[in-house]
C-alpha cells in the first residue's frame, strides 16, 4: 500500500509538470520501488513536452469530489494531457464538459487512456467535448488528447 501511495504522489507531481529532485544515499528501498520509480520517470520522459506546457485547472480541489487539470499545447504532437483524481473513499462517476479551445483542436479529438484505449469524439460548437469517467477511491487516471 505504501508503494501505491508513493506512486500516486509521484504521478501528481510529474503530472503537474513539477520535476522532483531526490537526494540521499539510497533512492530505492526495494526492487519494487526501483521499478515503480523507473516506470513513472519513463512516463514523464515520454510526455515531457506536454507536461511542461500550459495547464488549465478543470475543477477546484476541495477533497470532496474529483479534481483534475489539463495541459495544453496547440503546437505539440499531443494537444493535451488530462489528469483526473478522486480524493474520496467512494467510487465516483461523472460527466463533464472538457474545455479544448486552448488545445487548438476545432472539430474532433482523439482521447487515449493509460491502457491505450482510444475514443474519437466530435467537439461541440463551444470547443468542448462531453466525457464521462469513473474513478475508484483514491485513484487517478490520465488521458492523452490528439
Amino acid at each position: 500500500e505504501h508503494l501505491a501511495d508513493y506512486e500516486q504522489l509521484m504521478m501528481q507531481y510529474y503530472g503537474a509538470g513539477v520535476q522532483a529532485c531526490y537526494r540521499g544515499p539510497r533512492l530505492y528501498d526495494t526492487e519494487a520501488t526501483r521499478k515503480m520509480v523507473s516506470r513513472v520517470i519513463n512516463w514523464y520522459k515520454q510526455y515531457r513536452n506536454i507536461l511542461n506546457a500550459d495547464i488549465i485547472q478543470l475543477r477546484r480541489a476541495d477533497g470532496r469530489d474529483w479534481d483534475g487539470w489539463l495541459h495544453v499545447d496547440p503546437a505539440g504532437k499531443e494537444k493535451g494531457l488530462m489528469m483526473l483524481f478522486n480524493p474520496t473513499r467512494e467510487t465516483i462517476t461523472r460527466k463533464i464538459k472538457l474545455p479544448l479551445y486552448y488545445t487548438g483542436l476545432s472539430t474532433q479529438v482523439r482521447i487515449t487512456d493509460a491502457k491505450k484505449k482510444t475514443t474519437q469524439l466530435p467537439l461541440n460548437r463551444d470547443y468542448t467535448v462531453d466525457i464521462s469517467f469513473t474513478l475508484l477511491p483514491g485513484a487517478y487516471q490520465w488521458y492523452v488528447l490528439e
